[in-house]
């Protein structure tokens, strides 16, 4: 009885609201989009098997570049050309810098203490100046290994285990996870792993379960009241939360510890620092505990995430196109012999280069980019975007928009290369986004891949195995375009 009570009252509260809602908004030009449900709204957008971004891009076609959806948990925007997504996060970036409150990544970020998914505010501001520093302090090597040298030693360390598996059919996930992941360790909080050690593969299924959180969509997270109720995605939040911080915080404390202003380790010793100078300094905006484990967190597992996945499409990528291989390995010799490739050799390797530009388009990972908060009423393309309406952009469809790329749909590393043989980075390029919400890890997620698929393909020669077919392009049915699982040869040079 008391979970009918709860229903009706939700459902009246909700057609309360869309009737407030709709009177406050009658006079404004609003986007256009398709006729809503009452109550459920245009939810059923969401409820085909074909992958949201592709859904979204035939919305698009019958709406335009600026559309609207109606849900229950208020007004969406879909942004769809780069045009108009450089005129919304670009030139008024400020007024697109929000971000929409989620109740399990609020419980995930310890009341969004972290950067990525925080809101808009002068300590948000703060913290990420505070990250944007750090990373870059730590690339260059301030007091501390430059990041270069770390991506050396672990494509040294990935190549050798690879070479165990020379002429093998086999899977080489686990060595490129382990690769990736300790690069970002390193980093943040000065430790790498074994492909055996208990805490890298507790490390890997918090991730597991942080992207399958991620998935939008979850009642718990429209109706935010209905945590009352037993919930699986509730369970899994607390497993993440207990199992990083069994992890993370100490960690943290031990850095605190240990903290010396004059030798500063890693970003996590950058972050304790600013804790630090931000409370002495008795400045209205205070950095916290939580802040800086929040910090911790964000930076290894989206640095981490991200990377891994991408280097794994570029391989997918080769072999379904073994004469970029080539064509990469020819580069290598003539520029750098037998040495591993460093980040500062890119201008030797414009192919390389061009080959993870094309990587990053083709694949386009994070397909709608993370959602936007409009923080005040404001206008694209003339259209009207009340304040809180929640902002998407198609960045998948920016990337194979045949308007601004000649056969998207297949890998031409030569389209980022122009007359002379030079890189160049077309307008609708934007893998990273735009505006004051654009990643933090750009510089390090394009040198990692540069560095490690350089040294792999110096290294080896990649192939299909004898009587199977090129890995599928098409990815695992969800929101950030993962690769699915594949075989290849491996086949020392």
């Amino acid at each position: 009885m008391v979970l009918v009570d709860l229903v009706v009252f939700l459902v009246a509260l909700v057609s309360i609201l869309k009737f407030l809602g709709w009177r406050a908004t009658r006079h404004l030009r609003l986007p256009p989009g398709p006729r809503a449900i009452p109550l459920l709204g245009n939810f059923n957008v969401f409820m085909t098997n074909r992958p949201i971004y592709k859904v979204l891009k035939d919305l698009a076609d019958k709406y335009g570049s600026v559309f609207s959806l109606s849900l229950p948990m208020g007004r969406f925007v879909i942004l769809s050309d780069v045009d108009v997504i450089k005129e919304a996060f670009q030139n008024q970036s400020e007024d697109f810098s929000g971000r929409p409150y989620v109740y399990s990544i609020n419980l995930m970020t310890r009341n969004n203490c972290g950067i990525a998914f925080s809101d808009y505010s002068p300590a948000w501001r703060v913290h990420r100046r505070t990250a944007a520093l750090a990373i870059r302090h730590n690339i260059k090597g301030h007091n501390c290994k430059p990041t270069s040298a770390k991506i050396v030693q672990e494509v040294e360390r990935l190549t050798c285990m690879l070479s165990k598996k020379d002429g093998m059919y086999c899977d080489i996930s686990d060595e490129l996870n382990l690769a990736v992941m300790n690069v970002i360790c390193d980093m943040t909080f000065g430790q790498r792993y074994e492909i055996t050690d208990t805490e890298y593969k507790e490390i890997l299924e918090s991730n597991r379960k942080f992207t399958a959180v991620l998935e939008p969509g979850d009642p718990i997270d429209i109706i935010p009241a209905l945590k009352i109720f037993p919930s699986k995605k509730l369970r899994m939040v607390q497993e993440i939360v207990d199992m990083r911080d069994s992890i993370l915080q100490k960690k943290y404390e031990d850095h605190l510890s240990t903290f010396d202003p004059d030798n500063i380790r890693d970003l996590t010793d950058a972050f304790v620092a600013a804790m630090l100078e931000s409370k002495n300094a008795g400045s209205d905006i205070i950095l916290t505990d939580d802040h800086v484990v929040m910090a911790m967190w964000e930076l290894f597992t989206g640095g981490y995430e991200s990377t891994y996945k991408t280097l794994k499409w570029a391989l997918i990528f080769l072999l379904n196109n073994p004469q970029v291989q080539t064509k990469i390995q020819e580069e290598l010799s003539a520029a750098i012999g037998n040495r591993l490739p460093l980040w500062s050799d890119r201008q030797s390797l414009p192919y390389l280069e061009a080959t993870v530009m094309e990587t990053l388009r083709r694949s386009s990972f994070s397909s709608l980019n993370g959602p936007r908060r409009a923080i005040c009423d404001t206008k694209v393309q003339g259209l009207d975007i009340p304040k809180d309406t929640t902002v998407f952009c198609n960045l998948w469809w920016v990337h194979h928009d045949p308007k601004h790329w000649k056969n998207p749909y297949s890998f031409q590393p030569d389209r980022f290369l122009d007359n002379d043989g030079k890189v160049f980075t077309p307008k609708s390029f934007m893998p990273f986004s735009v505006g004051r919400r654009v990643c933090l890890g750009e510089n390090l997620a394009k040198m990692e891949l540069f560095m490690f698929l350089g040294g792999i393909v110096q290294r080896f020669h990649l192939k299909t195995p004898s009587g199977e077919s090129p890995p599928d392009f098409e990815p695992l049915p969800d929101m950030m375009r993962s690769p699915r699982f594949f075989r290849l040869q491996v086949v020392k040079r």
